[in-house]
């Protein structure tokens, strides 16, 4: 039972240590370097909501962690897409959601899925 929470740790600070960066605009323009080779590509950079559908599949889970988890990395990445095609691709940016994405980001952001998300599966595969 350890062995893939353990595996979810590492996935998930795989994809903490890509998308690290000191502002969102440096994470929102590592996720445009991916966007702009493919979108495929950038959807598999996120590592943890493909070992969530994998899990949920091979192991036959569907409860409310599992759903969870994969709600909020769905929203997660759809929020990604959709900034990178409004602040790179089709450069309408007003000047509040500018000053959000300047705006300096805790080294401890980028860990929160790493803390979360194995938990929640623990939950998934405890019930």
């Amino acid at each position: 039972m350890w062995k893939p929470i353990i595996l979810f740790v590492v996935v998930e600070l795989f994809e903490a240590n890509w998308q690290r960066s000191s502002t969102l605009m440096g994470t929102l323009a590592k996720s445009y370097y991916f966007y702009s080779k493919s979108i495929l590509l950038l959807l598999f950079m996120h590592l943890g909501y493909l070992y969530t559908l994998y899990l949920s599949l091979a192991l036959d889970l569907l409860n409310w962690p599992i759903f969870f988890i994969l709600l909020l990395k769905s929203m997660d990445i759809f929020m990604k897409i959709h900034l990178v095609q409004r602040v790179f691709v089709g450069q309408e940016v007003d000047n509040a959601l500018m000053r959000a994405l300047e705006n300096p980001t805790p080294w401890w952001y980028y860990l929160m899925g790493a803390l979360t998300y194995p938990w929640l599966l623990y939950l998934a595969m405890e019930g």
